[in-house]
């Protein structure tokens, strides 16, 4: 691909690991080149502590970050033990206080930008409270809602996290102008695990990006007191938003008019705004297998040779022991 679509990933990594996978997919994908990354929800600031950790480990510090809404709704922060050791004042690429500013600036600057929601809406309703012209300029890929399916394709809807933790946010951002809103909510992306064959090529790999991922894992398990051997990843919703946001392949999508209610639900309306919504993941294996495909590449040698977490001043906790057969899930 000649023209790389230029990208905002809007997160609240350090709570749910899939954030962390999902924004390895993204720095390993050819299709993107990351303008920002939003942190959003809870402390905000810890969340881009947490991202800094991860981008300097992986040596992507040319990657910026911006401190995006925080809001006191409760929500977890596993990666304490991650990034507590490291001063966020010390990443050695672009930190910008005022998140939402850089990304309008951003947006006036790119035509055709595409923004990967994989967080609550918070930091993306004040983007669109701030500028309806802005968001009008922008595909908005969101991993968000369950409309007939839930958890590992068991039916009926549930009020998803990512909605149902700021509801007036989720509204405020699906009633926008945006120029497309594309939706892979738990119908698709709520059964996306690697395991056996596919898991064992993630720990066999030696580049950055995959070696801080379990890094992360490591201690987002320690922090749910997951104890026993780990032979697969927990479920990695969020990669379905990277993917939607270059390619519907592996996926059967619908125009739905969708709205939000009151307690979170994502419901189908007349009264709804019409968005491309994933409905199906029809060829999950191969999904699967670009993912890891996708993970395993190592665009980092590039750039400078890896310095081991172990040895930087970015130093966390180490890595668990990892099987190399059968299925761990939870």
């Amino acid at each position: 691909m000649n023209h790389k679509i230029p990208v905002i990933l809007d997160t609240d990594i350090g709570n749910d690991i899939d954030d962390t996978w999902a924004l390895g997919m993204l720095l390993n994908s050819p299709e993107f080149d990351l303008k920002l990354l939003l942190t959003s929800t809870g402390d905000a600031r810890y969340r881009a502590k947490v991202a800094a950790r991860f981008l300097e480990a992986c040596n992507r510090s040319d990657v910026p970050i911006g401190i995006g809404v925080s809001s006191a709704d409760g929500s977890p922060e596993s990666m304490h033990e991650y990034a507590d050791p490291c001063r966020l004042e010390e990443y050695s690429g672009e930190l910008y206080e005022n998140g939402v500013d850089r990304a309008l600036e951003l947006i006036d600057a790119e035509p055709e930008l595409t923004v990967i929601g994989i967080a609550p809406l918070t930091s993306l309703a004040e983007l669109c409270r701030r500028s309806g012209r802005a968001v009008s300029r922008c595909r908005l890929c969101l991993m968000g809602g369950a409309i007939a399916k839930h958890h590992r394709g068991k039916d009926g809807a549930i009020a998803e996290y990512n909605i149902k933790l700021d509801v007036p946010a989720a509204r405020q951002t699906f009633r926008a102008p945006w120029r497309e809103i594309r939706l892979t909510p738990l119908d698709h992306c709520g059964d996306i695990v690697l395991s056996g064959r596919n898991y064992r090529k993630i720990t066999e790999t030696s580049s950055p990006i995959v070696r801080n991922i379990l890094l992360q894992y490591a201690v987002w398990r320690n922090y749910w007191r997951h104890d026993g051997p780990v032979c697969a990843s927990s479920i990695l919703y969020d990669t379905a938003a990277v993917h939607l946001a270059y390619s519907d392949e592996f996926t059967r999508m619908e125009r739905l008019k969708l709205v939000v209610d009151d307690c979170g639900f994502t419901r189908i309306s007349p009264e709804g705004r019409e968005i491309s919504v994933a409905m199906e993941m029809t060829e999950p294996a191969a999904f699967q297998q670009r993912l890891v495909e996708r993970l395993v590449t190592d665009n980092s040698t590039q750039r400078m040779e890896y310095e081991s977490p172990e040895n930087s001043k970015w130093k966390g906790a180490g890595h668990e022991k990892h099987c190399t057969q059968g299925f761990y899930s939870y």
